[in-house]
């Protein structure tokens, strides 16, 4: 069984960005937490790439997010890993040199936000 790491702590993700290249960061609830997010370029076959949604210790408090640190430009998708019940589909633009910031859709149905911080 696949040990699950600790909490991250403020300053240790490092993202790797630029003319090549975007990150996304995606918020999720307490619940998800341990949960392997799986992400694809939009529209393209499911292969299994992923990263975990993890609790991380920021600035005025704790949050849950998953981290993809560098991604080619384009549009994605992304899911609980392996689809299925109690997942969601949500569509997010990643811009090169940007951080793309987007929350889990609720389970009521609500599609999720995003944003995109360009630096």
């Amino acid at each position: 069984m696949e040990q699950l790491p600790g909490p991250s702590g403020w300053g240790t993700v490092v993202l790797d960005i630029g003319p090549h290249a975007g990150a996304l960061v995606l918020y999720a609830g307490d619940g998800l937490a341990g949960a392997e997010i799986e992400i694809r370029p939009g529209g393209a076959r499911w292969t299994g790439v992923h990263t975990a949604v993890r609790e991380r210790h920021v600035a005025g408090g704790v949050l849950h997010a998953a981290v993809f640190a560098s991604l080619p430009e384009g549009t994605y998708d992304t899911r609980l890993k392996g689809g299925g019940p109690g997942s969601f589909d949500l569509r997010v633009e990643i811009v090169a040199g940007a951080v793309t910031e987007a929350h889990v859709p609720s389970s009521t149905g609500m599609s999720g936000l995003s944003s995109t911080l360009r630096h």
